[in-house]
Parts: C-alpha cells; sequence; structure tokens
C-alpha cells in the first residue's frame, strides 16, 4: 500500500480525514478535497494546511490580528541577548526524554505544537501557524484534528495546552486519535508566570493532569521544572510587577533573572522530594491509551 508523501514524511492512507466531517480526504499532497462538504484543502509554503472550513476564516483572522505589545523592541538582538537563561532545571529530562522516545521510536507520532522542534524523522510536526525559520509538516486546530480516529501511533504535546481556548477539547482530541495501547506524552505548567503564545489560558496541578488524562493509564507521572525553577521564574517578575513602565519592568525582570538563574539547581536536591510538587514550575505525564 503507498503512502501519503508530503515533506518527506509517510502518512499512510485513511489518516486524513477533514477536521469538520471527519471523513478521509482524497486526492494527492498537493490538493486534499472532502466528498461530503466540498472543502479543499492545499499547502501554504510548502506546508499542508488542514483548518477545519468551519472555523479557517476565525483562525486566520485571530493569526493576522494578534500583535505583540513592543514587538518591535522585543524582536531586536540586543533585547533578545538581556533575556536571562531559562529558569527550568529539569532534573530528569533528559532519560525521560529518552523514555518517551524508545516508546514512540515508531509508527505515526504526532507533535502538538511543535514549533520547530524535532523528536525524530518519523515525527509529524504540526502548529497552528509556522514558525519563519520551518519546521511545522501540517497546519491544524488542535481541537479538531485531522487525523482519523485511532490512527495515530503516539502523540507528544509539550508545554502547548496552556495556551489553547478549550484544553479539555484538545485533550478529547488527543485521545481520539491515538489508538488503543498507544502513548501520549504532555508536559504543562503549574506555578509559572504567564507566557502568552498568543494567549496564556491555563494552569494545572499534578492530581488535575492526571484527571485530565484520564482516558490513559499512567506510565508515569511529575515534575518537569521543581519548586525552585518556580521561584526563579516568579520572583523576578512579582518585583518587576510593581511597576508598569515596559523599560523599567524588564530591566528588573531581567537583572533579577540573571541573578537568580544558578538557584534552579537546587532542584537536583529537591529532585524525589515527596513535597516536590506542591510548588513545582512543570508537570508531565506519560501514559497509554486504554
Amino acid at each position: 500500500m503507498s503512502a501519503t508523501d508530503f515533506s518527506n514524511l509517510k502518512i499512510p492512507p485513511g489518516v486524513l480525514v477533514c477536521p469538520d466531517c471527519r471523513v478521509v480526504l482524497t486526492g494527492d499532497a498537493d490538493v486534499l478535497t472532502c466528498v461530503r462538504c466540498n472543502a479543499s484543502f492545499s499547502s501554504e509554503s510548502n506546508v499542508l494546511k488542514l483548518y477545519p472550513p468551519s472555523r479557517a476564516q476565525e483562525i486566520e483572522h485571530g493569526l493576522e490580528s494578534f500583535r505583540s505589545p513592543h514587538s518591535n523592541v522585543r524582536s531586536t538582538p540586543f533585547f533578545r541577548a538581556l533575556i536571562p537563561p531559562n529558569p527550568i532545571c529539569d532534573a530528569t529530562k533528559s532519560t525521560r526524554e529518552a523514555r518517551v522516545c524508545g516508546l514512540m521510536a515508531s509508527g505515526l507520532v504526532l507533535n502538538l505544537g511543535s514549533k520547530d522542534s524535532r523528536w525524530g524523522e518519523h515525527v509529524v510536526n504540526v502548529d497552528i501557524v509556522a514558525p519563519l525559520k520551518g519546521g511545522v509538516d501540517v497546519l491544524a486546530d488542535i481541537a479538531a484534528l485531522p487525523f482519523a480516529d485511532a490512527s495515530v501511533d503516539g502523540v507528544i504535546c509539550t508545554y502547548v495546552l496552556e495556551h489553547v481556548a478549550d484544553a479539555r477539547a484538545c485533550i478529547a482530541e488527543i485521545a481520539r486519535v491515538v489508538r488503543p495501547g498507544g502513548t501520549v506524552y504532555v508536559a504543562i505548567p503549574f506555578m509559572f508566570p504567564t507566557h502568552p503564545d498568543p494567549l496564556d489560558r491555563w494552569r494545572w496541578t499534578l492530581d488535575g493532569l492526571r484527571h485530565s488524562m484520564g482516558a490513559f493509564d499512567e506510565i508515569e507521572a511529575g515534575c518537569s521544572g521543581g519548586p525552585w525553577s518556580a521561584y526563579v521564574a516568579i520572583v523576578p517578575t512579582l518585583t518587576a510587577s510593581l511597576f508598569s513602565n515596559f523599560v523599567l519592568f524588564n530591566a528588573i525582570r531581567f537583572a533579577l533573572g540573571w541573578a537568580m538563574w544558578p538557584l534552579k539547581f537546587l532542584d537536583y536536591v529537591a529532585s524525589g522530594s515527596k513535597y516536590e510538587h506542591m510548588t513545582a514550575a512543570n508537570f508531565y505525564f506519560l501514559g497509554r491509551k486504554k
């Protein structure tokens, strides 16, 4: 059986569906069509665009209308050079992600909200907008995925669900497309400052994350950034929030961020503590579809 070849990725036939009708799309990699609603889907800058027809204009308008405050300043090399190092110390990241890659080493795996990150040559990167430097294979809305029921072997979704409009709908979509026995890996923030991209809407406790992922049997779950990471992330913004001036706010936040970032490595000590989760920066869930 042949496969639809797009951007050097193999997507088995019968997997791509209309995001609204969930009818298998017909055609080729250049133009795909839904025989039920007659919607046509094509590529944009060599990226297959599969927005749900019922919301395509709304999505396009939202992407065009979003403008970050002071975006001209934020994009300058000087401003970006002042940004402090990553405040997160994820003490178990390398070994945990090696386990994730081992569990998702083959089959059709989706990286949702991927931007340009890569988890493997067989992993399909899905995002609602393509970054300027590329790296996305399919443009889609996570709340209406263009993949057939139980057609995917694994899903990776890291630090994305806090930004979506309806996190429950997105988690339900993940559960819908993953086959029984398939694997899911989700990471989300808990005690971490808001970071609009373009909006920041949700937070979870570890218990809340486990409850939300109820369609999956837990393989493991825990902190992906401990309490000292939360401290380093929050205190600079907390202190700078005394001021509304953009320059003063960022000057204080950046200065404290640079001064405090070594404290995050105390999470190597806190890792494994039974109280670590009470004030952790982030959590993760690795599970298998029931």
